[in-house]
């Protein structure tokens, strides 16, 4: 077994160039370490390890806006919206993982609660859903497309604004 911290998907690299796949419950790990380093990635606003987690050809959607397509691209976005915090906290609540059959991509949904502390304004809250596309490429497990739809804003109390999920597909 790895050491805690170790990316679990590396120790599945292919034999002599053979497609790379993993079995569900390996998958199913590697999905789940990916997303738990985007969170650290996130809180310590790291852009290294947040570009790492993506594809080259990804995609990040928030909300409903247009997509940010690319690897640098999706880096350069979260930089300039993660540069307007102090500190950003993520922390999944509940998700799963849904292996594709051949099980060198899956699916995953994530509920998450996150805190935003800007300079001189209250401490914001806002959770939301993670709709996830992930692939295995060159021995990783990596996002290509990420959307997260947000189902509250606001206050830390939960005073905000709402939306429903039923409108979020």
């Amino acid at each position: 077994m790895p050491q805690t911290g170790e990316d679990d998907s590396r120790r599945y690299a292919p034999a002599m160039g053979e497609p790379m796949t993993f079995d569900d419950d390996a998958l199913d790990r590697a999905v789940r370490n990916l997303t738990a380093r985007y969170c650290d990635a996130v809180a310590r606003f790291d852009m290294e390890l947040f570009a790492s987690l993506w594809a080259d050809d990804a995609d990040w959607v928030v909300g409903s806006g247009a997509p940010t397509s690319g690897r640098d691209r999706i880096a350069r976005v979260f930089g300039r919206l993660r540069g307007d915090y102090g500190l950003c906290t993520q922390e999944l609540m509940s998700g799963y993982v849904t292996p594709d059959a051949a099980t060198t991509s899956a699916s995953a949904r994530w509920q998450i609660r996150e805190y935003q502390w800007k300079a001189d304004a209250p401490v914001n809250c806002v959770m939301g859903i993670y709709s996830d596309q992930l692939a295995v490429r060159e021995g990783r497990c990596l996002f290509v497309r990420r959307r997260f739809d947000v189902l509250y804003r606001g206050p830390v109390d939960l005073t905000g604004a709402i939306t429903p999920p039923d409108v979020i597909d």
